[in-house]
């Protein structure tokens, strides 16, 4: 039972149903938690204050039921008020409490309190069973000390994301596996461990699903202290990403991004093989479980998914579907990877497309695998990019790339298919990649791209460094790129790019059909990209409101405050902020010059000076703000790590598994800085102690 579980359990059971020695145990587990609670008195608001604590020895409060009780009262059934009802109304708190403090029901509480097991004679141990309890407890400490080695062994190879088992397990093996082996060697300096390894024939902590059960208690204990960050967060964002993993099962991952104190957190929720289903439905319906798990529909704010293109549909994607349930979640793309998806989409239905980005891949793939083959590039004094579904500009690069070295690429091919020491597969390779370079539709594709890419990349720049502190600036460049593009929808545009390709190879051949196919495909991608732009980019004047967090215009809105970004913000959120209000303060901001700051460092001002509650809807905007996803690239971190993660482990490890292992590498920051925390471990342990029946003591008794 969780401490701030205490209270709400208790009136959940009834405390006339606890043995004497559960009550012994409580008597010693009052909850004390941080409660959000307050109450507004006219222009005064009544906060709870931590110091209560100290100043009231009986007070205890619930974070499940956000109230405040007497844990006297609370256990012997004293003043239905403070021992059952609770407390939640904070004005007039000190006098209500003095006042119960001195009542007859609270007195009488707190001397049967303070009497239980005193002078229950009858319940007092013999000194037989105190002994034995005092041996039981001192084989407790010892087993929870070794318990606590495993631990941290766990917590080691999973934040260094090396595989726990091996392929030969057995005693005579000498490579039984790097969670056996670290093992082994801490018993060879511990005696603990070595006697514990040689002598106990019950339990050791090697097997399989022991590692299984302390991966998954620690990765619960881990998602405990999220759920109490989630709770005190005002606002949440949701991104998932789906993608497929090297053993070509699908997976989505999901993150939650919201501000906690004065830190931007973005927490790694898990990973869900989506494998079965990958439709907008079924994508939805994961995504409302983990909402209706967390418990965060009502602090929903943003929503942002790459990956799948069923993701990101204007009306049955699963952006629409989800802002079906919950409205005020704006769907907020990465719009530096929308780009990007734009040329991807054109990958997608056209087929030329999609044959030539595969080509592009195809000659990093070539050269990548084979340290000869690298070496030959070397020679010629240039590499190709590295290929990565998740690089936004892989493509552009590498169309820039093969053009730029277009004679050095194709005498490194050359080398391949005429020289003796090279294997049949890699000679007949290297005669496909040869073959493209004499294809005059690859060759036309790829100064044609190099063409796109160039003004691709500067507005992709545009959008990675002003996306949301410069709004109508990026729809601006947006309108700029789509126009350029309109303008290269004629003829002249086919005869630069064939004589482009001419240049790169003279040997290239083409007729007047040639041509003319060529002006077709072009249009083609054109307009594909184009009412791609026009739909991907729709809403984002949406995020018009973020500007007045763009420090760099306060000046100018000190002298014609921006009215219209209000009714945007108006219009999305009509009920969570106070306008008047948010407008005074914002106004006191744009006249102070100290404290022209990006969002993140005018929210720690505010946070390390006290002035939260001075600029109350001002804080609010700002924690909106920084829950908003910028990018995705925190969700395409961890489908990197899921690469490698299962690259490690064996095939046959269960998704359970592999999710949890995943929070250990993902989250390793939080958990290095819990095992700073002396509870975290105790915390595990007792998670543990309670999943099964286990073979071994680990829980002490009262003396």
């Amino acid at each position: 039972m969780e401490c701030s579980d205490i209270i709400s359990e208790i009136l959940k059971v009834g405390i006339h149903n606890y043995s004497f020695e559960h009550k012994l145990q409580l008597k010693t587990k009052k909850p004390t938690p941080r409660l959000s609670l307050e109450t507004v008195d006219g222009k005064t608001i009544r906060k709870f204050q931590v110091s209560w604590y100290t100043k009231y020895t009986w007070l205890a409060g619930s974070e499940n039921l956000g109230k405040l009780f007497c844990y006297y009262c609370l256990l012997f059934r004293g003043e239905k008020t403070w021992g059952s009802d609770g407390i939640s109304v904070m004005k007039n708190f000190d006098r209500k409490a003095s006042k119960h403090a001195i009542s007859k029901t609270h007195l009488t509480s707190q001397e049967q309190f303070m009497l239980l097991g005193a002078n229950r004679i009858e319940h007092a141990l013999s000194e037989g069973r105190r002994l034995a309890a005092i041996k039981h407890n001192e084989n407790v400490g010892v087993n929870r000390r070794i318990l606590k080695r495993l631990i941290h062994v766990v917590c080691f190879l999973g934040k260094q994301e090396i595989a726990f088992r091996g392929h030969n397990e057995d005693s005579s093996s000498i490579n039984k596996g790097n969670y056996l082996e670290l093992l082994d060697l801490l018993s060879r300096e511990e005696q603990l461990l070595r006697e514990h390894f040689m002598s106990n024939s019950v339990f050791k902590g090697t097997s399989s699903d022991i590692q299984n059960d302390l991966i998954s208690c620690i990765t619960s204990v881990l998602k405990t202290k999220i759920s109490n960050e989630l709770k005190k967060a005002n606002f949440i964002s949701i991104q998932a990403d789906e993608t497929t993993d090297v053993s070509c099962k699908s997976q989505m991952s999901i993150i939650f991004r919201y501000v906690v104190d004065n830190k931007i957190e973005e927490r790694f929720i898990g990973f869900f093989d989506v494998s079965k289903d990958k439709s907008a439905f079924g994508l939805s319906k994961i995504l409302f479980t983990e909402i209706k798990n967390w418990n965060i529909g009502d602090k929903l704010m943003c929503q942002t998914y790459d990956g799948a293109a069923v993701m990101a549909g204007q009306k049955n994607g699963v952006q629409a579907i989800i802002k079906q349930s919950y409205p005020k979640a704006m769907f907020i793309h990465c719009y530096a990877h929308q780009l990007n998806l734009v040329f991807l989409h054109g990958s997608k239905s056209i087929k030329s497309v999609k044959i030539f980005i595969s080509d592009l891949t195809m000659f990093h793939t070539f050269f990548s695998r084979s340290p000869k083959r690298s070496q030959l590039l070397r020679e010629k004094g240039f590499k190709l990019p590295q290929s990565c579904e998740t690089r936004w500009n892989y493509h552009s690069r590498a169309a820039a790339t093969i053009t730029t070295h277009f004679i050095e690429l194709k005498k490194a091919i050359t080398c391949v298919t005429d020289e003796d020491d090279w294997d049949p597969i890699t000679i007949n390779m290297a005669y496909g990649l040869l073959h493209k370079l004499s294809n005059f539709k690859f060759v036309y594709l790829l100064c044609l791209f190099k063409k796109l890419f160039l003004y691709s990349d500067h507005v992709f720049l545009i959008l990675q460094t002003k996306c949301t502190a410069d709004v109508q600036y990026c729809v601006n460049q947006i309108k700029i790129f789509s126009d350029q593009l309109i303008a290269m929808r004629k003829e002249e545009t086919i005869s630069i790019c064939c004589k482009s390709a001419m240049e790169l190879n003279s040997e290239l051949q083409y007729s007047e059909k040639n041509i003319i196919d060529f002006k077709i495909l072009t249009y083609e991608i054109l307009d594909s990209i184009i009412v791609q732009i026009e739909v991907r980019f729709k809403d984002f004047i949406n995020l018009k409101f973020v500007e007045f967090t763009n420090n760099t215009s306060f000046k100018d809105y000190k002298n014609n405050f921006p009215m219209d970004k209000l009714m945007e913000l108006k219009n999305h959120f009509p009920d969570i902020f106070n306008l008047e209000r948010l407008q005074n303060e914002l106004e006191i901001i744009y006249n102070s010059p100290d404290k022209y700051l990006t969002p993140k460092d005018l929210f720690n001002y505010l946070y390390k000076n006290n002035l939260l509650d001075v600029y109350q809807e001002i804080s609010k905007l700002l924690q909106l703000v920084l829950c908003i996803p910028v990018t995705t690239s925190s969700s395409e971190r961890n489908m990197s790590a899921l690469k490698r993660i299962k690259t490690f482990l064996r095939n046959s490890m269960n998704n359970d598994r592999l999710s949890n292992l995943s929070s250990l590498a993902i989250e390793k920051q939080m958990l290095n800085e819990l095992s700073t925390d002396p509870t975290f471990i105790d915390e595990v342990i007792d998670l543990f102690s309670k999943t099964k029946n286990r073979k071994i003591d680990l829980i002490y008794k009262i003396i």
